[in-house]
């Protein structure tokens, strides 16, 4: 495992956020744009509170995409486009037509997932993911029927959470130049010891080659081993 470990939660997200900005300028140096997928939850918001400070990301050929959205619209606090709406993008100069969000308000969902496939670029250059307690990542949840799609963007039933959400697939997040994970909290720390020693079946066991960016207590068992 590729594995960065950090003291706190705000030191993991400062730390991935110098990544970003990094990734951001080579990209824009090599091709000329940096490709990005964002994500939901507590680590990436303080990231995307760190990135508002940083100097040099290159906002003008940043373009924005999100690898799941929950069923909601663009107004709703579950909403992940929201999560970064309010805490990064209207933060920073990053054109509003680079701005590409999931319509987790479309019905069917289907009808959004097959949308969001075609406005996506060939590749993406970093996918940002997180997992849950469950080991589930973007919105790919244990024993759902997403985790076996073969497209780049479904639609997908949880029935623990009696909704559906928008997600990329497997392949899409795979086909990335890079992905990154950011955990934090010793409540994920049992199921990353597992993910390690190849143990359960968790969801994010399946995203190959990932940069994992942790807090000390998540990491905990893993520098044990």
């Amino acid at each position: 495992m590729n594995l960065r470990v950090f003291p706190t939660p705000e030191a993991t997200a400062q730390a991935a956020a110098e990544a970003f900005a990094r990734a951001a300028r080579e990209a824009v140096s090599a091709r000329g744009a940096f490709q990005v997928a964002l994500s939901g939850g507590s680590t990436p918001k303080l990231m995307y509170r760190a990135l508002r400070g940083l100097p040099d990301v290159p906002w003008s050929a940043v373009h924005v995409y999100f690898s799941d959205e929950r069923s909601v619209g663009p107004d709703s606090p579950d909403s992940n486009y929201r999560l970064a709406h309010d805490e990064l993008l209207t933060h920073v100069p990053v054109p509003e037509a680079q701005i590409h969000r999931m319509e987790g308000e479309r019905r069917p969902l289907e009808d959004a997932a097959r949308a969001y496939a075609a406005l996506l670029p060939e590749r993406l250059d970093v996918v940002l993911l997180g997992m849950g307690d469950d080991g589930h990542t973007a919105s790919l949840f244990p024993g759902t029927e997403a985790l076996q799609a073969t497209g780049r963007v479904a639609a997908n039933w949880v029935p623990k959470l009696n909704t559906g959400r928008l997600t990329f697939t497997f392949p899409e997040i795979n086909a990335a130049r890079e992905r990154w994970l950011l955990v934090t909290g010793a409540g994920k720390a049992e199921v990353l010891r597992e993910v390690q020693a190849g143990e359960g079946d968790y969801p994010v066991a399946r995203v190959q080659d990932p940069v994992w960016f942790l807090d000390a207590a998540a990491a905990e068992p893993l520098r044990r081993v």
